[in-house]
């Protein structure tokens, strides 16, 4: 009987352990699609990734409380850069070339959120979904 609960014992410690690893988040991600021209945007294009950097977004776990979108708006891409800490959710949309998306007006951003399309999601997780 003892024999028995220590091998549930040490089949328990091991589950945990092993259960309890992460695996190394590659934050790019295969795709048959190109994304502002590439099929690496998030280690192609300087800006994203610099951006990324800044918010930390490689940190343990970052992926599952931040995200990078891509969408289609008005025939153009958009990258949407959405994390858990960003004061509001219509300031973080660019252009390929790094430029912000002036969304300030709330009739812009209200078109926006109607009419966007969800092409893929590039990094992490959507966490804006409305």
């Amino acid at each position: 009987m003892k024999t028995k609960s220590f091998l549930i014992l040490i089949a328990g410690v091991f589950l945990s352990v092993f259960s309890s690893c992460k695996k190394e988040v590659n934050p790019t991600l295969d795709t048959d699609i190109l994304v502002c021209g590439t099929k690496d945007p998030i280690n192609d294009l300087n800006w994203l990734a610099d951006e990324m950097k800044f918010r930390e977004f490689y940190r343990i776990n970052s992926e599952k409380i931040n995200g990078v979108v891509l969408y289609g708006y008005k025939g153009d891409n958009v990258i949407e850069i959405q994390c858990s800490l960003c004061s509001s959710t219509n300031i973080h949309q660019y252009k390929c070339d790094g430029t912000k998306i002036d969304f300030t007006n709330s009739n812009n951003y209200n078109d926006y959120l109607k009419n966007r399309t969800k092409v893929k999601v590039l990094y992490g997780t959507e966490i804006w979904t409305f």
